[in-house]
């Protein structure tokens, strides 16, 4: 049997499907939920995976991560508030539209967007993914040295307003990563002595650690208050609130554009669906020929937004499986989940483990298919989950960070790593350092340094390698000219911040 048939039968499995099933559901739940996000939805499911095949771990995290986009935007339109990141630009006019009697409409346009904005890169992905590690395959340890070194700072550079704060992130994420035994010489590094730190940091409570209970923290210092409840989908007038032709023709266009900004964010690394749903905003706006209603309700920024933000799902798993590059903090995730299975992403991957690349096709489309459904079904049970209490919620997430940390190894020490991570991830979050480089760099760290090694040895110790060669070379113009925008673009935000406090002054 081939590999697509392989994998397509994986899916008649009854406890694969339910996986689906459920995994969408819970997606649809936590998104919703403001303070819990799909990154925290992912973390914490990734120590159940270690327990399952391949397929159904599979299934089940990219089930948590294509609905739990989507459901961020429920919280967005009701509240105000975003259930995740990625659907804070939904806020400008879907919280409007609530406002006026038409939630369920929104929430209706965001399922749409966001179903075509899943589907334009889930066709990307298969387009794309198998013809870029085709042309990776050509790559010696200096172009995969080069290329995760590009990776290391174009993260750094681009996630988060600041560059210093980006590439700090990267930095320490690099050098977690280094601790423990030398991958070539087996020597220690980095260990104080301390034998259980031999094999490193564990991935798992690093990253619950610093996305869960970093969450948990900061929720906690607010007291666990809940967003004033200001929805109510009861009174609405069911014909205002329909889907017509005209709503879909005013949309449409907005969406593909959106789509197609949300898939190229998605492909570079670091970036993430917050950004790519600001950017497709702001064309929204632009290109409207009326932009009068825009952060008034009108139906083209939510649509935007819930498209693009979508879009990145697919577009993230480009680089992942065709390079081993993640392209955000959830694929950073799955990429460390498909290591704990076994299976090493990247150009090998489509020769090696294809029946695990049919699979993430598979599980991404069939999510997508599940989301419309479950979607326009559960728009009512969403709201209603608004309204569960944090100061019961948080705590129980609490007990599944300490679970899932210790369960990984059985090991006491992982569970202190956990409260040091979320610590960490607690203060990146305070000081607006963000967290997703840390977590990427921590990944690529070891290979680049095989890479950077392997190459030195074959050249007997001489970098010339790494400064004549094409590959190095282009990406470090690119490097070059991203620092120069990033560092422009502080200097330009602080000039306005200085002359704005200026005139507050005068």
């Amino acid at each position: 049997m081939d590999p697509f048939s392989l994998a397509l039968s994986g899916f008649a499995e009854p406890a694969v499907f339910a996986t689906l099933v459920l995994s969408v559901v819970v997606g649809l739940i936590i998104g919703a939920i403001p303070g819990l996000s799909v990154n925290i939805a992912v973390a914490l499911a990734v120590p159940l995976t270690i327990f399952m095949p391949t397929d159904q771990a599979l299934v089940l995290l990219i089930g948590l991560y294509g609905s739990g986009i989507f459901g961020g935007s429920v919280s967005a339109i009701l509240l105000n508030a975003p259930g995740t990141p990625a659907s804070a630009a939904t806020i400008f006019d879907g919280f409007p539209m609530a406002q006026q009697g038409l939630a369920t409409k929104a929430l209706r346009v965001s399922l749409i967007a966001s179903l075509f904005g899943a589907a334009f890169s889930v066709a990307l992905l298969v387009l794309v993914a198998p013809e870029l590690a085709n042309f990776a395959l050509s790559f010696g340890p200096v172009e995969i040295a080069s290329l995760l070194l590009f990776t290391f700072f174009v993260i750094g550079i681009l996630s988060g307003a600041s560059l210093a704060k980006g590439l700090l992130s990267a930095a320490v994420g690099m050098v977690l990563a280094t601790v423990g035994s030398d991958p070539m010489l087996g020597t220690p590094r980095f260990t104080f002595g301390q034998t259980s730190l031999m094999d490193g940091f564990t991935y798992v409570p690093l990253l619950v650690g610093l996305f869960a209970l970093a969450e948990i923290l900061e929720e906690a210092t607010r007291g666990f208050r809940q967003p004033a409840r200001k929805f109510s989908l009861d009174g609405e007038d069911r014909a205002r609130n329909r889907i017509t032709g005209g709503d879909l023709k005013l949309i449409a266009f907005p969406v593909v554009r959106a789509s197609a900004i949300g898939s190229a964010i998605g492909i570079l690394p670091g970036i993430g669906a917050t950004i790519a749903s600001f950017l497709a905003y702001g064309d929204a706006k632009r290109a409207a020929r009326d932009q009068s209603q825009f952060g008034k309700g009108d139906l083209r920024g939510v649509a935007a937004s819930e498209s693009a933000n979508n879009a990145v799902v697919g577009a993230t798993f480009i680089p992942t499986l065709a390079l081993g590059i993640p392209g955000d903090a959830v694929t950073a995730i799955l990429l460390g989940a498909l290591v704990l299975q076994g299976v090493t992403p990247g150009p090998l991957i489509f020769i090696t483990n294809p029946q695990v690349v049919y699979t993430i096709y598979l599980a991404l489309l069939f999510a997508t298919g599940l989301m419309a459904v479950l979607g326009f079904m559960a728009i009512r049970p969403l709201a209603m989950t608004l309204r569960i209490p944090k100061i019961y919620l948080m705590p129980s997430v609490a007990l599944i960070c300490i679970a899932g940390a210790y369960v990984a190894r059985n090991n006491i020490i992982d569970v202190w790593v956990m409260f040091g991570a979320g610590i960490l991830g607690f203060v990146f979050n305070r000081t607006g350092v963000p967290v997703a480089p840390l977590l990427i760099t921590f990944i690529i760290t070891r290979p680049f340094e095989e890479a950077v090694r392997q190459a030195l040895t074959r050249s007997e110790g001489s970098f010339e390698p790494f400064l004549t060669n094409p590959v190095t070379l282009s990406l470090a113009a690119v490097v070059a000219g991203a620092f120069a925008l990033a560092a422009w673009r502080d200097i330009k935000g602080r000039a306005a911040a200085r002359q704005d406090k200026e005139q507050e002054n005068g």
